[in-house]
């Protein structure tokens, strides 16, 4: 049996916009493009880590990723 990775992948990406354009206007009408942009693309991975495992060197980018925008505001968890 294999998982049909690009099923899960689109489901990711597919959840991840959806809740990604709901957080960029969690806290304003007028979210900037580029928050809009970094809302999505880190809803889109979140999603992606909890369907996969990474491995470390993968997982320490990804947590740098998350720690950038959340300190600059981009992302409200």
């Amino acid at each position: 049996m294999r998982p049909k990775i690009r099923t899960i992948l689109e489901e990711c990406i597919d959840t991840g916009i959806e809740h990604g354009l709901n957080m960029a206007h969690k806290h304003t009408d007028n979210p900037t493009e580029l928050n809009i942009k970094s809302c999505i693309e880190l809803a889109i991975w979140y999603e992606i880590d909890e369907h996969f495992e990474f491995d470390n060197d993968q997982r320490q980018a990804l947590d740098r990723m998350v720690a950038f925008n959340e300190k600059h505001g981009l992302y409200d968890l």
